[in-house]
């Protein structure tokens, strides 16, 4: 990056702080490095800086390299949850697109700092992951390398298998940033959601449970987050392995809250960096060049949902409707106490269903041939398949609900099946990296076509 422009990105770095801050936005601080597409790439394989490695990572590095190089894909944004959060910005984008980009994180670090569900994510993980990464290449030169990732490759196949809630209700009040932070609580001129109505919606969404925490027989209240049940109640294994599974669980619990927000989080970062960019001082040919780089960022994606372009649009359509003023107060109480389930259930219209022209599609047998089919276009059809998507994150909810099942410690999973069957091939995969950790038999029930299934898996000898 040539001087001229550095010393141009800093001033348009402070312009767009200042920007954000009118606008009501507090994010946390954000610390903007410039790097090449070989560090971001990294990062983005990785999850986080300095992530213990894995062949997992290594794949994902690969691909995305092999397809920046080919020049399939080009990188608009990359931020880390921290604080301050760690912001990347590609050293070969021009100038505007890393305006752009800057603006973007600068809505996610808002988000970050305000939802309730990122309340509960440490914000220390991009310094302790490097510290699990030290652990565990001490382990691989105390037990050997095959040990560790073989119960890596196990601990990774189920890592989605997690519940915030398993320790306890999420962290109250959701007013303001934790405490210690400077600058917690309202920004003077924001256009914030009122305090009261914050409090009156957080308990709709997040009810206290009773009794958290209590025996539920051999089940155990953490049955539905499978890396503590099996840190807990796996017998025959040693303190490191313990160790590990608890290490995988933490960085897991960390991405949770991105996984449970994708929607809202991109759509809040779009949003802002809209409206941010347009109140810059830009020529006439940076505008039609921003014009065409937003244009990018909202395009439909074929066959699958573009969180940005679904995000902003809800966004959008709630303005639209409230009017400014009362719209953006409605989108700062949504984006400080909802999920994208709540987001999707209660604010995805039918307006926004017809601009977005969206609907429901499967996969049909047809003749021995696997066609997708267009299943249903109505509105209500439609908002029901973007909320089961969302639930769980889009994963399949497991729970271990008895520990020595038929005796002989087999472990019984349960599968709560919502309407959509398991992939038994990749099922039965799973079960058997969950047999290796338990190293007694494992069950697990399910429902397919209706009909009552169960899977079992013997853990592999052991030499």
């Amino acid at each position: 990056m040539r001087d001229s422009d550095a010393a141009a990105l800093q001033e348009a770095l402070s312009r767009l702080g200042d920007l954000a801050a009118a606008a009501g936005l507090a994010p946390l601080p954000v610390h903007f490095e410039v790097v090449p597409s070989t560090i971001l790439y990294e990062v983005a394989a990785y999850g986080l800086p300095g992530r213990f490695s894995h062949w997992s990572h290594g794949k994902a590095y690969q691909s995305l390299k092999a397809q920046y190089d080919l020049g399939l894909v080009k990188y608009f944004e990359l931020v880390v949850h921290s604080d301050p959060a760690e912001a990347f910005l590609l050293e070969s984008n021009d100038l505007l697109t890393n305006k752009l980009v800057a603006g973007h994180v600068l809505g996610h670090a808002d988000f970050f700092a305000r939802n309730a569900h990122f309340r509960a994510a440490p914000r220390d993980m991009a310094d302790r992951a490097p510290l699990h990464a030290d652990r565990l290449r001490g382990y691989e030169f105390a037990h050997g390398r095959a040990e560790v990732e073989a119960l890596l490759d196990a601990l990774l196949a189920i890592e989605d298998h997690v519940d915030p809630g398993a320790a306890g209700p999420p962290p109250m009040p959701l007013r303001g940033l934790p405490p210690g932070r400077a600058g917690a609580g309202p920004v003077p001129g924001r256009v914030a959601a009122d305090a009261e109505a914050v409090e009156a919606r957080a308990a709709t969404l997040f009810p206290r449970r009773e009794g958290a925490g209590a025996s539920a027989g051999r089940r155990g209240p953490e049955g539905a987050d499978l890396l503590l049940f099996l840190a807990r109640h796996a017998p025959d294994l040693e303190d490191w392995q313990r160790d590990a599974i608890d290490m995988v669980r933490d960085e897991a619990l960390y991405f949770r809250p991105q996984l449970r927000t994708k929607v809202m989080n991109e759509g809040w970062a779009t949003l802002w960096h809209t409206r941010l960019l347009r109140d810059l001082p830009l020529s006439d040919g940076e505008y039609l060049d921003f014009a065409r780089l937003n244009a990018g960022v909202r395009a439909a994606h074929p066959g699958a949902i573009n969180p940005y372009l679904l995000g902003v649009a809800i966004y959008e359509d709630i303005v639209e409707r409230l009017g400014e003023r009362d719209g953006l107060r409605e989108c700062f109480l949504i984006r400080e106490v909802e999920d994208d389930v709540a987001f999707v259930r209660n604010h995805f219209t039918r307006e926004v269903a017809e601009r977005l022209d969206m609907f429901v599609y499967s996969r049909r047998d047809e003749g021995g041939q696997a066609l997708w089919k267009v299943t249903a276009t109505d509105f209500e059809a439609v908002r029901d398949a973007l909320v089961r998507s969302r639930e769980a994150c889009g994963r399949p909810v497991v729970a271990a609900v008895d520990f020595d099942h038929g005796g002989a410690r087999e472990l019984l999973l349960e599968h709560s099946h919502d309407g959509r069957d398991l992939e038994l091939a990749d099922a039965q995969k799973a079960l058997e990296h969950v047999a290796r950790i338990w190293r007694h038999r494992c069950r697990l029930r399910t429902r397919i076509a209706g009909e009552a299934r169960e899977l079992v898996a013997d853990p592999p000898r052991r030499g």
